[in-house]
């Protein structure tokens, strides 16, 4: 068997746009608190959108990738029965 029978079945496309979304909410209400004025509020809820969305983006990537190096067939002998981990230390 080779890896591509490894699937992928975790729902991490909506990880970057939750991150964005609780980034941008903080960067607006710290503006909010500290009075703002408005072009420099929008560019620094720009700014956090941006970061915010690619540490969306490198964090989706690496649960996607430690989830493609599972080995499922460590944790069942059969189908449906769930066991702990086997180690190869015998």
């Amino acid at each position: 068997m080779t890896d591509k029978s490894k699937i992928n079945n975790l729902k991490t496309k909506t990880l970057p746009p939750l991150f964005m979304m609780c980034g941008g909410t903080v960067a607006l209400a710290v503006c909010l608190v500290q009075r703002q004025p408005l072009l420099r509020m929008l560019i620094v809820l720009f700014l956090a959108l941006l970061s915010f969305a690619i540490l969306g983006t490198i964090v989706k990537s690496i649960v996607d990738k430690f989830n493609m190096t599972m080995k499922y067939s460590d944790y069942f002998e059969e189908a449906g029965d769930l066991v702990e981990k086997r180690t190869d230390l015998d």
